[in-house]
């Protein structure tokens, strides 16, 4: 049986008088949804002003272990059942992405390990269409590219002529206020804009000690896959004896795709 996903989206956008004062301060909240069978969503909120921006994960609650069991007919017309465990959040350290400078750094939490990374800022050859549409008040324009093994639609408005967007996004003539992928594994969406009433732009700092021992992005792939065999370990240490520990597989050609593929120059 083929399944059909819909989703369907509420967006009450409200927007207070837009400036191009260096000083005010920009907020824009996301919802952010990863896919990969289980649905995954997190609220996110961009604050910028036309130098600096910071998108960063909100509203974090820790969740436990919990075990969970999946059935879908196949195309038989029989029955699989997955059993599924699902490991639970315990580091409330939010995930954040920092563009300051022509500097752009992230701090992910990956198997509730702090990851902080310095990345090279992508050339971002987006592919403008003629095709517009409203996302609330605001006229949008399509633009398409793709991003590290993805092809990305994002949709962007110059009646906000900023160059950042929600994630890694960035580099349209306006704000990206709807961006995902054609096979809807990732998608972010606007939610709210308003500026701050407050003269000053108060995008904290990062530290200066977090800035410097950020790894590279090749370091980065070698500590997750550092984790994920240490996860394999304790698996093994788990089953009887003669139990063969085992391995990533980074060739693997049946595992899921994951979000981002480095290997690919865009």
């Amino acid at each position: 049986m083929r399944k059909i996903l819909v989703i369907t989206i509420i967006l009450n956008i409200t927007f207070i008088g837009f400036s191009q004062n260096n000083r005010l301060c920009r907020e824009v909240s996301y919802t952010q949804i990863k896919n990969f069978g289980l649905p995954l969503t997190g609220k996110y909120l961009l604050i910028f002003n036309n130098k600096t921006s910071l998108y960063e994960e909100m509203n974090i609650k820790a969740s436990q272990e919990k075990h969970e069991t999946k059935d879908e007919e196949n195309e038989y017309g029989s029955t699989n059942r997955t059993n599924m465990t699902i490991i639970g959040r315990t580091n409330l350290t939010p995930k954040f992405y920092y563009n300051s400078n022509n500097n752009f750094y992230f701090m992910d939490n990956f198997a509730n390990r702090n990851l902080f990374v310095k990345e090279n800022i992508n050339k971002w050859s987006w592919k403008l269409q003629n095709e517009t549409k409203k996302i609330g008040d605001f006229t949008c324009q399509k633009a398409t590219i793709r991003f590290r093994g993805r092809d990305y639609i994002a949709w962007f408005t110059n009646e906000i002529p900023v160059t950042f967007g929600p994630w890694k996004f960035q580099g349209l003539s306006g704000l990206i206020l709807e961006v995902y992928d054609t096979d809807k594994v990732f998608h972010i969406y606007a939610n709210e804009i308003k500026i701050n009433k407050d003269a000053n732009c108060n995008i904290r700092k990062i530290d200066k000690n977090l800035l410097n021992g950020a790894m590279s992005i090749q370091e980065y792939q070698n500590k997750k896959e550092e984790i994920i065999n240490a996860e394999f370990s304790k698996l093994a240490s788990r089953m009887p004896k003669g139990f063969k520990t085992p391995k990533l597989d980074k060739n693997c050609e049946d595992c899921p795709k994951p979000l981002e593929i480095f290997n690919e120059e865009n």
